[in-house]
């Protein structure tokens, strides 16, 4: 399927992704009513709005709140994706978003809303140094990962213009690395096969 989906999409899969989800995230400003209808919102999922666990990732509070993310993305995107393809990344993108999204419905059970895609790119940072790391066996992927897990463990502790749920950003990376063990299982396999 990758092998196929790389004839249709240019050579550089990293822009076409930042690209795309870029775009899925200043569309919503667009709509004026897309916050209160695609956040996370633990009242409306109990309603059975479950499409919530995902495109709570594609609305946010403010520009800022946006901007920040995007400037993530594209550092994600700049420095750590190493040969992934589209599939992979966008497999890595789903269960990021929708890993972190059931940990905080399972464990944050006082949280009541959530907005962003923080908690999903601290998925997409652990999977991509994660991946680049079983590639290249290159210090730098450990760095990334070393890094990822300092910034984890130093929540931010000041007050924000932006509400920050730290333990959003933990999911996201456990969601990643749950990802990564499923992506490294499946390159196992097909090391076995050759």
């Amino acid at each position: 399927m990758s092998h196929l989906l790389s004839k249709f999409v240019p050579q550089n899969q990293r822009w076409v992704f930042c690209g795309a989800l870029s775009l899925a995230l200043i569309l919503p400003l667009c709509w004026p009513g897309a916050l209160s209808s695609l956040i996370w919102q633990r009242e409306e999922l109990v309603n059975g709005q479950y499409w919530r666990l995902l495109s709570a990732h594609l609305v946010h509070l403010n520009l800022r709140h946006l901007l920040l993310n995007l400037l993530g993305l594209i550092l994600i995107c700049e420095l750590l994706w190493d040969d992934l393809v589209l599939v992979e990344a966008l497999a890595l993108l789903l269960v990021s978003g929708l890993g972190m999204s059931l940990l905080l419905w399972l464990n944050q059970p006082q949280l009541n809303w959530y907005a962003g895609l923080s908690g999903v790119l601290h998925g997409l940072w652990a999977g991509c140094a994660g991946a680049g790391l079983w590639r290249k066996k290159n210090l730098f992927f450990v760095g990334a990962l070393l890094l990822l897990g300092a910034k984890l463990a130093c929540a931010p502790s000041t007050a924000s213009a932006i509400p920050v749920v730290p333990v959003a950003h933990l999911y996201g990376a456990l969601s990643g690395l749950l990802w990564l063990a499923l992506w490294l299982l499946k390159q196992q396999l097909k090391q076995k096969l050759m």
